[in-house]
């Protein structure tokens, strides 16, 4: 009992830390020190979730079953009250679901943006004279693969040695690609353009990587929708009857928007992961 009380305590204080990052030093970002992950471990985020909504349900409904009888009046303020809160906790979900997919639809458009760039340096360097040629795509393979790793890659102490590694890697890249143009201007002109659009998407992915649901604003959805489950309890309380199975039903589609929002904007953890098959093609394509 004590182990499964043990167990069940660590459970719930990993998975509040990963609905809520910035009470835990413990996890960082794949992209930065600056970000933590929300969806590493997608099952505790959705079961927490799922958890906070149904635990909010029973405290409504024993507060309204100590109610007692109430008038008609009370009933009507309640129901409003109810309704008003649930239709903002749609609003904040929706909007949040939203911004939340156009940020998974750039951030995937950007790794196949990426991609091409990749593609289109390794291509033109095949017009620089030897050893830079041979350096310059040895360095986009390996900066290719180490793109593939990174997304990949859950060990905060790995991303951030991919991350550093490719800004060397970048350093190398011009330094080969100044020096084999050397002073051909026309020829700069069509070869560095191509390692300069490498290393700025870099910067793009990082970027957008780095964007998501504000923390304020993932805070006051879910406890919106647990104050919204709570009056749900409140009402059935007053009512004398729990309504098990529908108020159980709309606490997992509920935990599931709000879970789908979460690992949505999340797009290199969880379920829902961006495609890494730019850069599987890419690869393939350097060694044909």
């Amino acid at each position: 009992m004590a182990c499964d009380a043990v167990g069940a305590s660590g459970w719930v204080r990993n998975a509040a830390g990963l609905l809520f990052p910035g009470k835990s030093p413990a996890f960082h970002d794949r992209d930065g020190p600056d970000v933590q992950p929300l969806t590493s471990s997608p099952f505790e985020v959705a079961g927490l979730l799922l958890v906070i909504l149904l635990a909010c349900h029973e405290v409504g409904y024993r507060l309204g079953f100590r109610v007692g009888k109430v008038d008609d009046e009370y009933k009507r303020r309640v129901d409003m009250i109810r309704n008003a809160i649930l239709a903002l906790v749609t609003f904040l979900v929706g909007f949040s679901f939203a911004g939340a997919g156009s940020r998974f639809i750039d951030r995937q458009d950007l790794i196949v943006k990426e991609a091409n760039a990749i593609g289109t340096a390794w291509l033109r360097a095949m017009l620089l004279p030897e050893p830079q040629r041979g350096e310059v795509q040895t360095e986009l393979r390996q900066y290719a693969n180490d793109r593939l790793e990174l997304l990949r890659s859950f060990d905060p102490a790995n991303i951030q040695r991919l991350l550093a590694k490719a800004g060397e890697m970048q350093n190398r890249l011009w330094r080969s690609g100044m020096a084999g143009v050397g002073t051909d201007r026309e020829f700069a002109n069509f070869m560095l353009p191509a390692l300069n659009d490498v290393i700025d998407i870099h910067s793009e992915h990082l970027s957008a990587a780095r964007r998501h649901v504000p923390q304020p604003i993932l805070i006051v959805i879910v406890v919106t929708a647990a104050v919204g489950m709570g009056m749900i309890g409140f009402d059935n309380g007053l009512a004398r009857r729990r309504f098990f199975i529908l108020s159980t039903a709309f606490a997992l589609v509920l935990a599931a928007s709000l879970w789908m929002t979460i690992d949505l904007d999340r797009p290199r953890h969880g379920f829902l992961r961006a495609s890494e098959q730019p850069y599987v093609d890419l690869l393939a394509s350097m060694k044909s």
